[in-house]
């Protein structure tokens, strides 16, 4: 596994620990969670969840189309 060294400011390191704390997460565990879900390439399930969820709604294709 690679080492990454990242220098921010106390600020955002006051965040990023909270942030991690709110998660049950070490800082570590939190950053790789973020880079995996920011890198990932595909949507995540919570997303997909909502396919078909707005039955009204026409799907993406349909939308630009003129009557």
């Amino acid at each position: 596994m690679k080492q990454l060294i990242l220098e921010i400011d106390d600020i955002t390191e006051a965040k990023m620990s909270a942030a991690a704390k709110a998660a049950g997460l070490s800082t570590q565990q939190w950053l790789y969670q973020l880079i995996e879900e920011k890198t990932a390439a595909n949507w995540p399930d919570s997303i997909k969840a909502l396919v078909g969820a707005w039955r009204s709604m026409p799907f993406p294709e349909k939308i630009n189309e003129k009557d």
